[in-house]
C-alpha cells in the first residue's frame, strides 16, 4: 500500500485543456436522457456546464429581461409623434323663464347638441398640428329662430410651431436618442453581468474538481496512516517497537480522519454550489440535478501580457462601453434641459370653413308681421355643401411669447443634468482605472500561479521520493514512527498544494479573460446588440 501510494506520478501531469472541444449535440448532454431521475448526477464538461447555467439559471434569466424593459423606452419616446384621434358627443337642454318679449314666449326652451371629431399630431419640427370637425345642432322655440332645427358644421386646421423652446429635428429626437443610449447601456451591463456569471460557473466547477481530488488525497493519506497503525501493531507484538509507537500512529490516523470528514463536507458544499448555479433541470419540481465534472484543469502555459490585455479590455470590456454610453446619455440630457431654459416663442395660425342649414319653415315676423323664409334652409348635407364651398371661412395668425419670470424648475433640471454629466465622466475615468487594476492583477495571478504549479510539482515529486526513502529507513529501524508520519503528511500537503495551484491557475485564466473582455468569446457566447431602431410611420414626419 505504501509503495503504491508514494509512486503515484503528478496528478495533472498528463492532463490537458478540453476547452476547445465542441459541446455535445442533442438533448442528452452528458449521455443521460431527460427521463433520468433528478437525484442521479449529470456529467458535464465545463462548456456544457456554462451553457446550462446561461440557459437555466433563474437569476441570470431575470437580469436578461432588463435590456428588454429598457428598450420599451424607445417606443415610449417615439410615441410623442403618434397621432391622436378623438370624438365627443354632447347634448344639453335648457328650459328657462324669458325676461323679454322678444323671445316670443314666457318660457324659453333650447336644445343643443354637438358631435365633434379631431385629429392631432406632433411633427418632427416640434409643431403641434390639429384638425377639428365640429357639428352643432341647435333648436329653440323662440319666434326669432329662422332655422329650426339649425345645423352648423365647421372644419378647422390649426398649427402651433415653436421657434425657440422645443424647436427643430434635433430637439424632437433627443428623447429617442436618450432612450436608445440607455438601452445600449443596459445591454452592455447585462454582458458584463453575464461575463461575471460565467466566471462564477468556472470557479464553482473547478472548486468541485479541487474538492474531489483533495478528498482523494486525504483519503489516501488516511489509509496510509491506518496501514502504519497495522504495521506498528505487528512490530510491537514482535518486540521491535515500543507500545507508544502504536498510540502515535493511531493519533495521527484520527487527525487525518478528521481532515477527511472536513474534506467530504467541503466537497458536498461544492457540489451543492455547482448544482445551484448550473441549474440543470431535473423535471421534478424544477429542482436542479447534481453535476459531476468531466474536465480536468489545464496545465498548459498561457501567455499573459499587460499591454495587450489592457488594450483588449478597453476595446471589449462591456463595463467600459456602459460607462461611455452613460456619458453620452448625460450629454444628451444636458442638451434637452438646456433647451428648456429658452423662452417660448411660437407661431400660431389656423384656418376654418363653416356652413349653415336647417328647417326653414315660413314664419310671420313678430316685428314686421310679414312672412319670412331663411335663405340657408336645407338638410344637414346642404350645410356641409355650403361649408366645402369655401364661401364661409375664418383664419387667424400670430405669435405667442412666454417668458418665465424665474424659471426655477428648468434651471434646477439643467443644473442637475450638468452635475450628472460630471458624475458620469468621473465614473468613466474610475471605471477605466478599475479595469487597469483588474487586468494587472489578473496578469500577475496567471504568471504567479503558473510558477506555483512548477514549484508545487517539484515539491510533490521530492516529497514522494523522500517518503519512499524514509519508508525504507523506517523498515530497518533508522526512522521513528513520528518521523514517518511527518513525511507522509508532507506528501499529502504537497499534493494538495499542487492541486490548488493548478485550480487557481485555471481560475486566474478565466479572470484574465474576463478582465480583458474575451471570456464570453471563449465560450462562444454572443449577446446581440440592440440593432437598428425601427421608426414607426408616424415618427417619420
Amino acid at each position: 500500500m505504501r509503495d503504491d501510494l508514494t509512486s503515484v506520478p503528478s496528478i495533472w501531469e498528463t492532463l490537458r485543456a478540453q476547452f476547445q472541444a465542441e459541446p455535445r449535440s442533442g438533448g442528452d448532454i452528458g449521455g443521460l436522457s431527460a427521463s433520468t431521475v433528478y437525484s442521479a448526477p449529470i456529467r458535464l464538461t465545463l462548456r456544457e456546464a456554462v451553457a446550462s447555467a446561461l440557459k437555466n439559471n433563474p437569476g441570470l434569466q431575470s437580469q436578461s429581461l432588463e435590456p428588454l424593459a429598457q428598450q420599451q423606452a424607445i417606443l415610449a419616446a417615439q410615441a410623442q409623434f403618434d397621432p391622436i384621434v378623438g370624438a365627443e358627443g354632447l347634448i344639453n337642454r335648457l328650459v328657462q323663464p324669458s325676461g323679454t318679449q322678444l323671445s316670443g314666449a314666457a318660457i324659453s326652451t333650447t336644445n343643443n347638441g354637438d358631435w365633434n371629431f379631431f385629429l392631432s399630431k406632433r411633427l418632427l419640427t416640434g409643431a403641434q398640428f390639429r384638425v377639428d370637425w365640429l357639428n352643432n345642432r341647435f333648436n329653440t322655440d323662440s319666434e326669432f329662430q329662422g332655422l329650426a332645427p339649425q345645423y352648423q358644421p365647421q372644419g378647422l386646421i390649426s398649427l402651433n410651431q415653436p421657434l425657440l423652446r422645443g424647436f427643430g429635428l434635433y430637439f424632437t429626437r433627443l428623447q429617442i436618442w436618450i432612450a436608445e443610449t440607455t438601452t445600449d447601456a443596459a445591454i452592455a451591463t447585462y454582458r458584463a453581468n453575464a461575463a461575471n456569471f460565467v466566471r462564477q460557473v468556472v470557479q464553482s466547477y473547478w472548486r468541485l474538481v479541487a474538492a474531489e481530488e483533495g478528498l482523494k488525497v486525504l483519503e489516501s493519506s488516511l489509509e496510509l496512516a491506518r496501514q502504519t497503525v497495522r504495521d506498528n501493531r505487528i512490530r510491537v507484538d514482535v518486540g521491535v517497537l515500543p507500545p507508544v509507537a502504536v498510540k502515535e500512529s493511531e493519533a495521527e490516523a484520527a487527525r487525518r480522519e478528521e481532515e477527511v470528514i472536513v474534506g467530504a463536507n467541503l466537497r458536498d458544499q461544492a457540489r451543492r454550489s455547482l448544482r445551484q448555479i448550473v441549474y440543470y433541470a431535473s423535471g421534478v419540481n424544477d429542482f436542479p440535478r447534481p453535476v459531476e465534472p468531466v474536465d480536468q484543469p489545464m496545465v498548459d502555459r498561457v501567455h499573459a501580457d499587460y499591454e495587450s490585455a489592457f488594450q483588449s479590455a478597453m476595446a471589449n470590456r462591456p463595463e467600459i462601453e456602459a460607462a461611455r454610453l452613460a456619458v453620452r446619455g448625460s450629454e444628451l440630457t444636458v442638451d434637452f434641459n438646456k433647451n428648456q431654459l429658452l423662452p417660448r416663442v411660437d407661431i400660431v395660425g389656423g384656418y376654418g370653413i363653416n356652413g349653415l342649414s336647417g328647417n326653414a319653415d315660413q314664419r310671420i315676423s313678430p316685428i314686421t308681421g310679414q312672412p319670412q323664409v331663411n335663405s340657408f334652409g336645407g338638410t344637414y348635407g346642404d350645410g356641409l355643401g355650403r361649408m366645402f364651398s369655401g364661401d364661409f371661412y375664418s383664419y387667424q395668425g400670430g405669435i405667442r411669447i412666454e417668458v418665465p419670470i424665474a424659471n426655477a424648475g428648468a434651471d434646477a433640471a439643467y443644473t442637475q443634468s450638468r452635475v450628472q454629466q460630471q458624475q458620469s465622466e468621473s465614473s468613466y475615468r474610475q471605471q477605466v482605472s478599475n479595469v487597469a487594476l483588474e487586468v494587472g492583477q489578473a496578469v500577475g495571478d496567471v504568471t504567479s500561479n503558473l510558477q506555483r504549479i512548477a514549484a508545487t510539482r517539484v515539491a510533490r515529486e521530492l516529497s514522494d521520493e523522500n517518503l519512499r526513502n524514509q519508508t525504507k529507513r523506517y523498515d530497518v529501524g533508522m526512522v521513528t514512527t513520528t518521523d514517518l508520519l511527518i513525511f507522509q503528511d508532507q506528501v499529502a500537503r504537497a499534493r494538495l498544494s499542487e492541486i490548488q495551484a493548478t485550480v487557481d491557475y485555471n481560475n486566474s485564466i478565466a479572470e484574465l479573460e474576463r478582465s480583458q473582455g474575451t471570456l464570453l468569446q471563449r465560450f462562444n457566447i454572443l449577446i446581440a446588440p440592440r440593432g437598428e431602431t425601427e421608426t414607426p410611420l408616424w415618427a417619420r414626419f
